[in-house]
């Protein structure tokens, strides 16, 4: 059965999702301080789904990112800013979505 809609339904559709973009929005705003130095990347259901740590190496400060889930965390990567952390993790996150990826240990790929 084929599907039907009206062409106002697509105009439709393109303005909400304009009007529900924001192109300030970046992956450190999914992120959640739980102590000095420790934020907690949480998605839209309210799941951690990374954890970004802040390292100090003598003067080096940097951050180390690691997958969320309990057991079997996997590293994402080690970045010079927070930004860098955030955006990296939510790129792993979104890479593990993708269609036929039902193996978490295929995260990194």
């Amino acid at each position: 059965m084929a599907m039907s809609h009206r062409v106002q339904d697509g105009i439709d559709a393109a303005a909400r999702a304009r009007d529900g973009y924001s192109s300030n929005w970046h992956p450190i705003l999914a992120a959640r301080e739980q102590q000095p130095g420790e934020w907690w990347m949480i998605d839209s259901l309210g799941t951690r789904y990374a954890i970004v740590r802040m390292l100090q190496l003598g003067d080096e400060v940097g951050y180390r990112a690691v997958t969320g889930e309990p057991e079997g965390r996997r590293l994402i990567g080690y970045y010079r800013t927070l930004r860098a952390a955030c955006e990296a993790a939510h790129r792993a996150f979104v890479r593990s979505h993708r269609p036929g990826l039902h193996d978490p240990s295929l995260l990194h790929q």
